[in-house]
């Protein structure tokens, strides 16, 4: 499978992804192609992805001072020669163009899902008609058509029931509006509510 996490800056994709690709497990290997280097981002959780067996796949220039966009890898390659594929791009439409080098090769799959994750504590995603118009600026972007909504919202720390709740709400009007199923609500483990999925990491505010 491979697995497209996308979504606004701030909504914790980049943690979201690495939790996928932990629960995928061995031989599972996450692809870092946010070329925005300031960002937090997935090369900044090595050892969390190390600890659970995941590959992880930087530019080099990442956890740098150096803010050069250049992707030292081959998307297509990497599929192709490994087991389930995270590929954890750069934060809206602009984070998602290099993926559109590989949208003819990706569209022709049947194992390729694009997941836009959401939190809906985060400015100009503060509402499904904000979220769902930043949805359709990141596929018309990339090329490709999201199959999924990942709601992960959440305040941090600061996260209770309330706020997972108010989330879930949120993300089945977004799929409503927009057409998109939702893939998953996350949530903290400490907090368990039926048909979340739980998560390791709350995301860093920065993310």
């Amino acid at each position: 499978m491979i697995t497209i996490v996308t979504g606004h800056y701030g909504s914790g994709k980049t943690t979201a992804a690495a939790n996928l690709a932990a629960a995928a497990g061995k031989d599972t290997v996450i692809v870092d192609m946010d070329t925005v280097n300031p960002y937090y981002r997935t090369a900044d959780l090595a050892g969390y992805l190390e600890a659970h067996g995941v590959k992880l796949v930087a530019p080099m220039y990442a956890r740098t001072n150096l803010d050069v966009p250049v992707l030292n890898f081959d998307i297509q390659t990497i599929c192709e020669n490994a087991g389930d594929v995270v590929i954890d791009m750069g934060g809206d439409d602009a984070g998602t163009y290099p993926l559109g080098k590989y949208r003819q090769y990706l569209s022709g799959r049947d194992d390729v899902q694009v997941l836009y994750v959401v939190n809906f504590r985060r400015m100009l995603t503060a509402s499904p008609e904000e979220a769902l118009e930043v949805l359709r600026e990141v596929e018309g972007a990339c090329g490709l058509a999201v199959t999924g909504i990942l709601n992960n919202t959440n305040l941090g720390t600061l996260t209770d029931e309330s706020v997972i709740r108010e989330g879930m709400d949120k993300a089945k009007r977004l799929s409503a509006v927009s057409g998109v199923p939702v893939f998953a609500h996350t949530s903290p483990k400490e907090i368990n509510i039926p048909g979340t999925m739980p998560i390791d990491i709350v995301m860093d505010m920065r993310c």
